[in-house]
């Protein structure tokens, strides 16, 4: 979805919009590397060894994205 608002920025020569969307993207990737993720991702990186401690519920890990995003938002 954020590459749908990326793509909606460029259309509209949005810079702000656009910024947004970066940091956007730039947070879900670092949020991941980081090690927070959902249980299907989890399978995809533990397999059959998957433990509860290797993910989070959807809303933590929205909120994970929240916290990293605000970070970059106000850099």
């Amino acid at each position: 979805w954020s590459r749908g608002l990326a793509h909606r920025a460029k259309l509209d020569e949005n810079a702000a919009l656009a910024d947004f969307c970066e940091k956007l993207e730039k947070a879900c990737i670092e949020t991941v590397e980081e090690g927070f993720m959902t249980k299907d991702l989890a399978i995809c990186v533990h397999g059959s060894d998957v433990q509860r401690e290797h993910y989070l519920n959807t809303r933590d890990f929205l909120d994970k994205i929240d916290q990293k995003l605000a970070s970059l938002m106000s850099a």
